[in-house]
């Protein structure tokens, strides 16, 4: 049985480098600040840009990092993207601002001087900060303004991103694979007399029958049969389905019939391009032939 090779359209995707992401994502980030003024004020500045009220001072270290990879304080993704102060909703443990920011809304150092939580980094058209190379900094001073001349107490520290893009395109390519295709069935001769002067080809089935001397060979399907050769009367063909078959005599004339031995034209043979050669008006007599 043989196998048969076929061919299919494949797609694949191929890559054409990277391209660096201008801006921070939005992000929530931990901080935490140490050595400060105890119990005093602060405000938040990141990249010289007041945002205390992105900040909530509820957070402690070990909420954030015990937070599942798929939590929202480690991949907000999109969702909080509207958000003008830090977030609430969307399944955050504590949401909201700690303090309004600005001169009256500070943030508070506790008793040892320590001042944590999380910064909501928040990156749409009004609020967004440029990566650089050098990382951008966070500062908590006691003063409501970015100078650090006017200050008795501050903290700062650096945040460093880097993203980029992946640029790639799709192409089609052309795969070959193998498939099982069954054969047709193998052509069954009956051969009703003497045979042995006549050379069967390799794929056909034969069957005896020595009722009759007279040496013949019946051809019980349609199939294309090549390589017989001998001295016979006659071959016949067997059209199965159509009831229809035709013989090749010792004379070198085609002859065909209907399983019940008429001869005529409503047999279906001229739709196989066969031709009445002679006979009478009502189909009696001569032969079919084909060119």
């Amino acid at each position: 049985m043989p196998l048969e090779t076929r061919y299919r359209d494949i797609q694949k995707t191929g890559e054409l480098g990277y391209d660096s992401i201008p801006l921070h994502r939005p992000k929530f980030v931990y901080f935490e600040f140490t050595g400060l003024r105890p119990s005093v004020p602060h405000w938040v500045f990141f990249g010289g840009i007041e945002v205390t009220k992105f900040c909530n001072t509820s957070y402690s270290k070990s909420d954030y990092e015990s937070a599942s990879r798929n939590s929202v304080l480690k991949e907000p993704g999109e969702q909080f993207t509207n958000a003008t102060e830090f977030p609430t909703g969307g399944g955050l443990p504590f949401g909201g601002p700690t303090a309004s920011g600005g001169p009256t809304g500070p943030v508070y150092s506790d008793a040892n001087g320590v001042l944590s939580g999380v910064f909501y980094l928040q990156s749409n058209t009004t609020y967004n900060w440029n990566l650089k190379i050098g990382g951008t900094e966070l500062m908590v001073i006691d003063v409501s303004n970015a100078n650090k001349d006017n200050a008795y107490s501050v903290g700062t520290g650096l945040f460093r991103g880097i993203g980029q893009y992946e640029n790639y395109y799709n192409y089609t390519v052309q795969e070959s694979y193998e498939v099982w295709v069954e054969p047709p069935p193998p052509v069954v001769i009956v051969d009703t007399g003497d045979d042995t002067d006549i050379d069967e080809p390799d794929d056909v089935v034969v069957t005896n029958n020595n009722n009759n001397d007279d040496p013949k060979i019946d051809i019980k399907t349609g199939n294309n049969i090549s390589n017989i050769t001998g001295t016979f009367t006659n071959i016949n063909f067997d059209y199965g389905d159509y009831g229809i078959s035709h013989s090749y005599d010792d004379t070198g004339n085609f002859t065909i019939s209907d399983d019940d031995g008429n001869y005529g034209t409503n047999n279906g043979a001229i739709d196989m391009g066969w031709k009445k050669v002679g006979g009478d008006a009502s189909g009696n007599g001569g032969y079919w032939t084909r060119s």
